[in-house]
């Protein structure tokens, strides 16, 4: 009874690995190519199984031997059954075990060559048959468009593509293109609006940003403020669920941009406070991009102590916001002791296994990534506050000043980990997870915005601590101003882009690997 025991198990365990690799080696290209594959049977007697594959009315059958050195009566009795024999392993005295064999019996391996000429047999025409591919056959859903655009100075061609928004006729195309692929069905008057008022806002930010180049810094700064405010006036008519007309959103700004200032604890620049009001613009764009909810005090604060009272994240310091910019991040540590709220994301080799113990289906629920933080400042306890299905944060060495972590992502309804987090991408290299900005908000376009306005207020309304920063005590501060702005005039037009036409850029120089 022992005995027996042993030797179930033992084909069991054989069977298992024949299913495997009938189906790694054999069932998934066949699938590959649209034939219609499976295991027709496993044979106890002789260890091997037995596919059948259709294609176009063509068949085939194939055989998977356990090995080579398998009795000679079943490959003879295989050669009467199936079209080709196929071995797992090396050969191993293949001539002997094959002797009287009329058919082809072929390494697994080599698979591959066979596979191709029954493609040709199947379809020889070069064209193949609908039935062939159903799924591109009937009319494809409608989605997002990607646009790939390739230039020797690539904001100029993000720019061509925004400018072809300022024709009416575009826009309400674009608008009417974006619903579609959302599944939305606009009214032919809706859609009217819609398009004037999106090319209207695009005409408006265009003329902002394009007098970025003025030698005054006071002025770059409004500029790209009321540029960045009339992008986001866009972005929110071209949402399909978004307002029908531009006086809508005008509305909104009667109530004021929907943002406060105040001067801090420290009365510097660092230490100025901005926080978003309970209504007004900025509440309802954060709304439309789906961020909910945002933390808000009831009333704008009329002294320090209103601050310390206020609801958790419901303001930031200037200090705060631009630590959630990844592309000033050096200058950051140069004029700010606090820690930056960014860090970088990869994946983290040595942490993940395949999933499959011999190579099957081994796409993974839960990656493991490094979270690095090239400032040294942060802390695990501060990273709890990124956002998305992020778990098991431990510190690990660096070997550098830097600090390092891993941490569990799980995305079980997506192949990548990082399709189920807010990656802030950036031409300059510096991308990042950043840190929800009043509770909830992570979208850097509206990070920036709430700079830009931090900004606008010290250059219009504290003409004493502007000076400072220009020419005085705080002139540090300027240099930390001027990265960022230029920073904004390539990032901005950009993400925008993107969020008003509802398609992904892939942007880049023609000598890039874009390219």
């Amino acid at each position: 009874m022992r005995a027996r025991v042993t030797k179930d198990f033992g084909w069991k365990m054989r069977a298992d690995i024949l299913r495997r690799d009938a189906e790694q080696k054999l069932l998934v290209p066949l699938r590959e190519h649209r034939w219609t594959a499976e295991i027709e049977r496993v044979v106890e007697e002789g260890e091997y199984v037995v596919i059948t594959a259709e294609r176009n009315g063509f068949k085939r059958r194939l055989a998977l031997v356990y090995s080579s050195g398998t009795d000679n009566r079943v490959f003879r009795r295989l050669d009467e059954e199936v079209d080709l024999t196929l071995f797992n392993g090396q050969p191993y005295k293949l001539d002997e075990f094959t002797r009287g064999v009329s058919r082809p019996v072929r390494s697994a391996d080599d698979f591959h060559h066979h596979l191709v000429e029954w493609n040709q047999l199947s379809i020889p025409d070069k064209i193949a048959p609908a039935a062939i591919h159903p799924e591109v056959a009937e009319e494809a859903p409608a989605g997002p468009r990607e646009r790939r655009l390739l230039s020797e100075v690539p904001i100029d061609a993000i720019w061509s593509r925004l400018s072809r928004l300022k024709s009416a006729t575009l826009a309400r195309k674009a608008v009417d293109a974006r619903a579609a692929a959302s599944g939305f069905q606009l009214a032919a008057a809706s859609l009217q609006t819609k398009g004037d008022g999106l090319a209207y806002a695009v005409r408006n930010a265009a003329d902002y940003f394009a007098l970025k180049d003025v030698g005054n810094l006071s002025q770059r700064i409004l500029n790209l403020y009321y540029g960045c405010l009339a992008f986001a006036f866009a972005e929110m008519l071209a949402a399909s669920d978004g307002p029908a007309e531009l006086s809508s959103i005008e509305d909104m700004t009667k109530q004021g941009h929907g943002l406060w200032t105040h001067d801090g604890q420290d009365e510097g620049f660092g230490g100025l406070a901005v926080g978003p009001t309970g209504s007004g613009f900025f509440l309802n764009w954060t709304q439309s991009m789906g961020v909910s909810p945002v933390a808000t005090m009831k009333k704008k604060p009329r002294q320090a102590s209103d601050l310390l009272a206020a609801p958790e994240g419901s303001w930031a310091t200037m200090e705060q916001l631009f630590a959630r910019i990844p592309e000033v991040g050096d200058l950051f540590e140069d004029v700010f002791s606090g820690s930056p709220a960014w860090v970088s994301p990869s994946i983290e080799h040595r942490a993940n296994q395949r999933t499959g113990l011999f190579g099957g289906n081994d796409r993974a629920e839960t990656s493991y990534i490094l979270l690095a933080d090239d400032s040294g400042r942060m802390t695990a306890e501060t990273l709890v506050g990124l956002r998305g299905p992020i778990r098991e944060i431990t510190p690990l060495p660096s070997g550098s000043r830097a600090r390092h972590f891993r941490a569990a992502v799980d995305h079980p309804d997506a192949e990548y980990w990082f399709s189920t987090l807010d990656v802030h991408r950036s031409p300059f290299g510096m991308g990042g997870l950043i840190l929800p900005l009043f509770g909830s908000v992570t979208q850097y376009r509206a990070i920036c915005f709430v700079i830009l306005y931090g900004l606008s207020i010290v250059v219009r309304y504290r003409p004493s601590l502007w000076r400072r920063i220009q020419e005085g005590d705080l002139d540090h501060m300027r240099a930390l101003v001027e990265a960022f702005l230029t920073t904004v005039e390539r990032v901005l037009p950009e993400q925008f882009l993107e969020s008003i036409t509802g398609e992904k850029m892939s942007v880049g120089h023609p000598a890039s690997l874009l390219g």
